[in-house]
């Protein structure tokens, strides 16, 4: 603990009492008191209301790093929400307000906005879009109107499925180019926060008929809160990795960043994280955007689990990047043998010390191998593993992982990379 903490509290205890002086200051507000357990400001309206909270994970998580008048301006607008007018206790006067937002996963599995998972790496929130401010429903926002979140979800969707003529329209205007010109130049879709653009590949059946329109697979690149690119799969590899250098080069500058990697539509017609075949000519590109995401997701979890977990809890391990001389990327993990873990979902897994080597293992072979099953309540997704597997486990993944190092050395070595070259090149 440095003397400034010391002194002073944590970065987020700092936050948080900030946060919560500035909202001590508005008028409508009678008292707000800073939670660090849950990381939220407690207040009480001047007019006797039911004390209401304010989040803080998110808006701490966009202005680590940035400068003090940003982190100023970041907080007068969460200090804004106390001014805003109670929340609705019907829901026959609430539900057409309800909208979908695209948004990082919570660092806090417990985190009390409304939320789910989007995909792999993403969250869907709930809001509320009233005509001073967009509001995040809580929990007891749930309870207060007698729904579930299912179906306040479904109410949302149903509202932001009235936004999506714009998009068909650019959609159709590519249909119509001349064969042979089209490419995957992006399209730009922005929005000054009303619109919620970037919550389009939400809506059920969107990206379906953007493909069936335009006759190839979009790419929809949420790249932040008010920007969304839409792209078009191709063979054309230079122009596709233009598109994911476009994305993540906005993805980097955005104050308000969601994903560099792109959402499409499967052969079943649900949304996923685009993920073409590994003889696809961006494939690289592709994996570099989705590890961007995984890390993107996985760091700030571990931080916060490894900041709230007890001596007895398992421990969080970290997602790890690497790159081989060729420079292929992959994720790690590593699986400690004297703890027990929480392990995340990695390309590889690896088992420190083994023999005085590290022995690293493909995912889907320790998933076979070791029976791994997913923990409850993390997303992205853990897994609680504690002391390494049987000896005679151990050997049969050394086995099966030196067959499909094998087999990778028979392969394009520009697109498969050796496990045991790797060097590491980043990690959270």
């Amino acid at each position: 603990m440095g003397i400034a903490e010391k002194l002073f509290g944590s970065a987020r205890d700092r936050f948080g009492k900030e946060v919560a002086a500035r909202v001590r200051a508005v008028d409508a507000v009678a008292s707000a008191e800073y939670d660090p357990e849950k990381f939220q400001v407690v207040y009480h309206g001047a007019q006797g209301t039911e004390p209401a909270v304010i989040n803080l994970e998110t808006v701490f998580r966009e202005t680590r790093g940035r400068s003090a008048a940003a982190r100023r301006e970041a907080i007068g607008r969460l200090a804004d929400i106390a001014a805003l007018p109670p929340t609705p206790r019907n829901w026959a006067e609430v539900q057409a307000d309800l909208r979908p937002v695209l948004r990082p996963v919570p660092a806090d599995p417990k985190f009390d906005i409304v939320s789910r998972p989007a995909v792999r790496y993403l969250a869907e929130m709930l809001v509320l879009d009233t005509p001073s401010a967009m509001r995040y429903a809580g929990k007891a926002d749930l309870e207060r109107w007698g729904v579930s979140a299912d179906e306040a979800f479904a109410a949302a969707h149903r509202n932001m499925a009235r936004t999506v003529t714009t998009s068909l329209d650019e959609a159709r205007r590519r249909a119509a180019t001349p064969s042979g010109t089209t490419s995957a130049e992006s399209i730009r879709l922005t929005d000054n926060g009303d619109a919620y653009l970037t919550s389009l590949p939400l809506v059920q059946g969107w990206l379906a008929t953007i493909q069936r329109i335009a006759g190839a697979r979009p790419l929809a690149f949420p790249v932040s809160n008010n920007t969304l690119l839409l792209a078009y799969e191709t063979q054309d590899a230079a122009a596709l990795t233009e598109a994911f250098d476009v994305a993540e080069r906005e993805w980097r500058e955005a104050s308000r960043p969601i994903s560099p990697a792109p959402m499409t539509v499967d052969d079943d017609g649900e949304v996923v994280l685009y993920d073409p075949p590994k003889d696809h000519p961006a494939y690289a590109a592709v994996r570099h955007a989705q590890i961007l995401l995984a890390m993107d997701a996985y760091g700030p979890q571990t931080e916060y689990l490894r900041g709230v977990a007890g001596s007895r809890d398992p421990f969080p391990a970290a997602l790890k990047g690497f790159r081989s001389p060729e420079g292929a990327e992959v994720t790690g993990a590593s699986w400690a043998d004297d703890d027990t873990s929480l392990l995340p979902e990695a390309d590889l897994v690896m088992f420190p010390g083994r023999n005085e080597e590290m022995l690293m293992v493909p995912w889907s072979v320790v998933v076979q191998e070791a029976g791994l099953t997913p923990a409850e309540g993390y997303h992205p997704v853990r897994y609680v593993v504690g002391g390494w597997p049987d000896e005679d486990v151990m050997e049969r993944m050394t086995k099966l992982t030196a067959e499909a190092r094998t087999e990778a050395s028979k392969a394009s070595k520009a697109s498969k990379a050796d496990p045991g070259t790797m060097a590491q090149a980043s990690e959270s």
